[in-house]
Formats: structure tokens, C-alpha cells, sequence
């Protein structure tokens, strides 16, 4: 009896010892994510509006208000250095920008089979998509508590892939509250290719091991908006602008 009591008294403390010891590590805290982040290529989603404002380089045009645009697309992000600070970055995205000009334009008018050319001051507006295709850098910040901030530069390699314009005028002698406006054509104005410069700042939240939440201020200048063959039709005169674009992107990383 005296062995069996003393076995069981063993075996009682041997089974307190385990059980601590699964209690110690059951309470032992996972590792940060910043130990588990272990990717070199960050894909992500981003959407957001844009705020444009087209800027005429030449005297034949005169620039009206901003207008309203968005951007979208897949982005990846390489990493190239050990420490994980430094990425290349790249992608496809869509570009809607808007732009309005206003300047002098002839028009050619039938009434009754008769034609009359006139020049009139009109407003012109257009709507052009684009596929980009971003080439650049980011450099981002060590992660602290789940957050990391970020830096972008880089080029935007713009291809036209849409876009419309129409005008909108008043004929002479009639009150400007009543307006004409053109039906939408296609945008043979706009480049077929367009290259772009951006810069930006930005933040990253981790939210898990595989999916980071981010927003960015991005500022971009397109160096050419129209094409070689747009001109005025009164002067002749090449129209030749630069556009500029603020952009509020949001997205995710996987």
C-alpha cells in the first residue's frame, strides 16, 4: 500500500509539472508581425479618385477648372534589399482624366443647304482612359506596432486606350444662357502615348500576416497631353499643355 501511495504521489507531482508547463506556454504571446512578415513581393489593389487640371503651354488655349478623374489597378512590389526598405515597383492600372479648354474654333453651319463658316469662342472638353503602366521605388519604414510609412518616385508610361470630347458655344446675337453643345466625337486630340512623373507619401497597416490595408497622396505630372496633329483651325497653331493630377489612392496588400 505504501508503494502504490507513494507511486501515485509521483505521478501526481510529474502531472503538476506538465500541466504548468502547458499553462506557461499556452500564455506566451504570439511574435509580432513584423517577425512574421517574411515576403519579398507585395501585390496589391488600389482605387481612388483624382483631382486633374490640364495646363495649356501655348497661347491658343486658355484652361478652365479642374475636374474630377479616378485611377484603379494591380500593383507589385519587389523587394531588393535585406532589410526590406527598399522596392521596385510596377503594375497595370486605369487612368480616366478630364480636362476643358476654352479658345477659338470655326464651325460650319447648313441652313437650308446653304453653308456658312463662323468663328465663335467655345469650351472644350475632353475625357480620355488610359492603361498605365508605373515603373519606380518605394522605400518604406520598418514596421512599428503593425505601421509602416512609405515614400514613392517613379514614371507612369501611359497608353490611350478612350476617350471622347465635345464642345459647347453660343451662337451670336443669342442670350448665353442658351448653349450648344456638340455630340460627344472620338479624342483624336489626346496622344496615343503619354509619359508621366509622380511622386508620393504614404502609410500601410498590417492587418494579418498576409494583408496589409494602405492609403497614399500621390502627385503626378504628365509632360504631354495632345498628339502632334492637334491644332487650332483658325491659327494653326499647335495646341501643346502639360497635366497635372493629385491622387487619393487606397488598396490592399497581399
Amino acid at each position: 500500500m505504501k508503494k502504490i501511495l507513494f507511486i501515485l504521489v509521483i505521478l501526481a507531482f510529474c502531472g503538476s509539472l506538465v500541466a504548468q508547463k502547458h499553462q506557461h506556454h499556452s500564455h506566451k504571446k504570439p511574435p509580432p508581425l513584423e517577425e512574421k512578415e517574411t515576403r519579398k513581393v507585395l501585390f496589391g489593389v488600389y482605387f481612388g479618385p483624382t483631382v486633374d487640371w490640364i495646363v495649356p503651354t501655348s497661347n491658343e488655349l486658355t484652361r478652365k477648372a479642374a475636374k474630377a478623374g479616378f485611377i484603379t489597378g494591380l500593383g507589385v512590389d519587389i523587394n531588393l534589399t535585406p532589410k526590406k526598405i527598399l522596392y521596385f515597383s510596377t503594375g497595370a492600372f486605369v487612368r480616366y482624366l478630364q480636362g476643358e479648354f476654352e479658345f477659338t474654333n470655326r464651325y460650319k453651319f447648313n441652313f437650308n443647304n446653304f453653308l456658312v463658316l463662323d468663328t465663335l469662342n467655345t469650351v472644350r472638353t475632353y475625357q480620355t482612359t488610359y492603361l498605365a503602366i508605373p515603373t519606380g521605388i518605394k522605400v518604406r519604414t520598418a514596421i512599428a506596432k503593425d505601421c509602416v510609412f512609405l515614400g514613392s518616385l517613379g514614371l507612369y508610361h501611359n497608353f490611350r486606350i478612350a476617350g471622347k470630347q465635345f464642345d459647347h458655344f453660343s451662337l451670336p446675337g443669342v442670350d448665353d444662357e442658351y448653349m450648344i453643345t456638340t455630340k460627344k466625337v472620338n479624342n483624336k486630340d489626346a496622344s496615343l502615348f503619354a509619359e508621366s512623373a509622380y511622386v508620393g507619401i504614404g502609410f500601410e497597416y498590417l492587418l494579418g500576416h498576409n494583408t496589409r490595408v494602405s492609403a497614399h497622396v500621390n502627385y503626378g505630372c504628365q509632360f504631354n497631353y495632345f498628339n502632334s496633329k492637334a491644332e487650332n483651325n483658325v491659327t494653326h497653331e499647335r495646341f501643346k499643355s502639360i497635366a497635372h493630377s493629385l491622387q487619393i489612392v487606397v488598396g490592399f496588400l497581399f
